[in-house]
């Protein structure tokens, strides 16, 4: 049948596709056109808007100051680390409030330092908060954080952290004594190596000069008692040098502050563009206001 050939309207075709992407540009060119005249007719609002905005902007970046982020691992020796999270923690509060006097009090630093000091935080190598540690352990490494208006003061900040901790009254106190016990250990441990490679000297020149056989010895003496208890005193030797030698600071630095290159807020070139854009915005909506106004005359005479 004849009406059987003829194509249904609801098919796409060629034609129905060219007429689609005619009229969505004819409505794209109408928008176009509007917001042209619209910008054209208001141009000079949106102007005096974004420049004003863009002005009160730069007048605050100047008057911000920027925030540097610094960060720090370090390893305690004789205390928890949520101890040191909640000491570091009340210093956090002191440059929170602007307790400027107090806090270098407390750092021994001086004031002019300490007022580029915005906070301090600590915590764990994966990067969640030590307050919340319940861990009894001393000696795992943890981060200390710290956001500072000029990163100058790294270096002398860094000190000044680590005298606070290693120069407490208890913890001197308690290194020291600690300190007395591995120092008096090690004498000991030096006097029977002394007497022990006595012994292994005295033993060695028997041997050369005996002629009996080495394979019989006495019950009250035996060489590999002696070259064992050696061996013994040696490993405690070494643990007591590496006490000494690493351990008589509380708190001992692994990776110090390093000054950030970059700001990490307050950038004064985006304060500016924030509020020019909020200017340009603004401006735009007192245009329509202004547009809204003219139309409800116009229908209303």
């Amino acid at each position: 049948m004849i009406g059987q050939n003829r194509p249904d309207s609801d098919d796409i075709t060629l034609s129905s596709i060219k007429k689609g992407l005619i009229g969505l540009l004819l409505v794209v060119y109408a928008i176009l056109g509007s917001l042209y005249l619209f910008i054209f007719k208001h141009a000079l609002v949106i102007i005096i808007c974004t420049v004003l905005l863009g002005g009160i902007g730069y007048l605050v970046a100047m008057r911000t100051r920027p925030v540097y982020s610094l960060e720090m691992i370090v390893k305690p020796n004789d205390l928890t680390k949520r101890t040191y999270a909640e000491a570091i923690d009340q210093l956090n509060v002191l440059a929170s409030s602007k307790s400027y006097k107090r806090l270098s009090d407390e750092l021994e630093m001086s004031e002019g330092n300490v007022r580029n000091i915005k906070s301090l935080k600590t915590s764990n190598i994966n990067g969640e908060v030590m307050l919340k540690d319940t861990s009894s352990k001393m000696d795992l490494p943890f981060i200390v954080k710290a956001e500072v208006y000029n990163n100058s003061i790294a270096d002398s900040l860094q000190q000044m952290l680590l005298n606070y901790f290693n120069s407490n009254d208890y913890v001197r106190e308690r290194k020291k004594i600690q300190k007395k016990v591995f120092e008096e250990k090690l004498n000991f441990i030096l006097g029977e190596l002394t007497k022990l490679d006595s012994l292994k000297e005295q033993y060695n020149r028997f041997l050369s000069t005996s002629g009996k056989s080495a394979m019989f010895y006495n019950n009250a003496f035996n060489p590999v008692d002696i070259y064992q208890r050696s061996n013994e005193y040696q490993t405690q030797k070494e643990f007591v040098l590496t006490w000494l030698n690493n351990e008589t600071q509380t708190l001992k630095v692994i990776v110090g502050f390093k000054p950030s290159i970059r700001p990490v807020d307050g950038k004064k070139d985006r304060i500016v563009l924030y509020f020019s854009l909020a200017g340009l915005l603004f401006g735009f909506l007192l245009g329509a206001v202004l547009e809204l106004k003219k139309l409800s005359k116009r229908r209303s005479g």
